[in-house]
């Protein structure tokens, strides 16, 4: 299976401080693929974090960025209930260091998000760019 946009795959995602942003977490965790550049020698993935579980943050429904995936839509992707926070994001090459199993027949992926919810995420991203870029935090290697 081939690692593309829309695929939910695991990684090692950068945490924040006190880790290093630019250095691979460390353990694994599913991220979405937002996107992907094929132009350098090694091919990025733009990937968006996720988190087992409800938002969990102090307000009653999640901020802009936030999206929540209850039993039943997880289920549809192989996973349990989860959140995806697009304000986090990492751009890392597709290698072995970052995506400890694309050397498996599987590549890591254990999900695709269909055509309508990847419309709903491209959705949700494009409006947090557009009304509140500062709330990104980038990960990964520069």
């Amino acid at each position: 299976m081939a690692v593309a946009a829309g695929c939910f795959v695991w990684t090692v995602f950068p945490f924040g401080p006190p880790d290093a942003p630019e250095q691979p977490g460390p353990r694994r965790r599913i991220a979405y693929v937002l996107a992907t550049d094929s132009a350098p020698r090694v091919p990025m993935l733009l990937l968006a974090y996720t988190s087992s579980g409800a938002w969990r943050g102090a307000a009653a429904r999640p901020p802009q960025g936030v999206l929540e995936f209850d039993a039943a839509a997880a289920r549809v992707l192989g996973q349990r209930p989860f959140h995806m926070d697009l304000r986090c994001l990492a751009q890392v090459p597709m290698t072995l260091r970052w995506l400890p199993d694309l050397g498996l027949a599987s590549r890591g992926v254990v999900g695709t998000a269909g055509v309508r919810l990847r419309a709903r995420i491209d959705v949700a991203f494009s409006e947090l760019v557009t009304r509140n870029r500062n709330l990104i935090e980038m990960r990964g290697p520069r």
